[in-house]
Order: structure tokens, then C-alpha cells, then sequence
């Protein structure tokens, strides 16, 4: 994750991608806004955010926990992922206390494989609000997870608080 924080850092200006509309999410009790290129084909889930790079080299969601579900929210990350057969080396394991968007941020991230090869792999936690919390999930083939980090740079940049 510390990866990807730095290419939010460096690319939080840039802008040569066509994006879509920012989605605020929940839509039944707004918590966050997020900008996701079109092409990544962003959907809002129950719980969130999902969407998928368009090379289909990166998974990411944002899902929005509180007290009364927060267990839940992580469990079903890691089992979203175990059920699409990504698998973490446990001795790559990093752990990153840092701030995103000027919000407190902890994440997770390792490598690991999946049906097709390596992968890079994390888990983040955003305070988005005093009692709503932001799970981050990522997994993103290497073979092509160079290509698609301007994106998750600027995805990664743009998430807010909703008013």
C-alpha cells in the first residue's frame, strides 16, 4: 500500500485519463466519494464500491464499515479473495500506518499468486469519519499492475468524505 500512496502523492495532479463521474456511496447514507475511469466499469455494491482495471489486471473495492459490521466487511474481503483463488505469502507481509487524503490510513499488503501468476496484495483501513470507516481492498497482477498504477494513484487520490 505504502506503493500506492506514493503514486496517489505523484499523480494527484496529473490528468490525461478520462474519468467518470464521482460516485458518493452509499447511496442511501452517503460516507465517501470516489472518481473510477469508466473503462474500469465502477459499480456500486451493497456495501461500496467495486470496479476492475479494463486489462483486467486489477481488482479494487472500497467498502464502508462501522462498529456493527466492520468483522464482517473484512472477513468478506479476505474471503473474496480466497474464493477467486488469490493467495498471500504470509512472509511478504507489510504493515503501513500512514495518511491518505488526510485521513488516518493502516494497510496490509503482500504478494502473492492467483490463477495466473504473481500478485501484489492489500488491505487498508481509512477513517473516512469518526464512526464510518473505509476497507480498501487491492489485488493486482504483477505482470501488469505497472500499467495500471496511474489509475490507482489517482483513484486512491480522490477519495473523500461525503458532506
Amino acid at each position: 500500500m505504502r506503493r500506492f500512496l506514493a503514486a496517489a502523492a505523484a499523480l494527484l495532479f496529473s490528468a490525461d485519463l478520462a474519468f467518470s463521474a464521482t460516485l458518493i456511496f452509499p447511496s442511501d447514507a452517503p460516507v465517501a466519494s470516489i472518481t473510477i475511469p469508466d473503462s474500469w466499469k465502477p459499480e456500486e455494491t451493497e456495501t461500496g464500491v467495486d470496479a476492475v482495471s479494463d486489462d483486467e489486471g486489477v481488482y479494487f473495492s472500497v467498502d464502508v464499515a462501522g462498529d456493527d459490521n466492520m468483522e464482517t466487511i473484512i472477513t468478506d474481503a479476505f474471503k473474496y479473495l480466497e474464493e477467486n483463488g488469490v493467495k498471500a505469502d504470509p512472509a511478504t507481509q507489510k504493515d503501513t500506518k500512514d495518511t491518505l487524503n488526510g485521513m488516518p490510513f493502516e494497510a496490509i499488503d503482500w504478494s502473492g499468486t492467483d490463477e495466473e501468476g504473481p500478485v501484489s496484495i492489500g488491505v487498508g483501513i481509512l477513517g473516512v469519519k469518526a464512526d464510518k470507516l473505509l476497507v480498501i481492498t487491492y489485488w493486482g497482477a504483477k505482470d501488469r499492475e505497472d500499467r495500471n498504477m496511474p489509475e490507482v494513484g489517482k483513484i486512491l487520490a480522490s477519495i473523500k468524505a461525503a458532506n
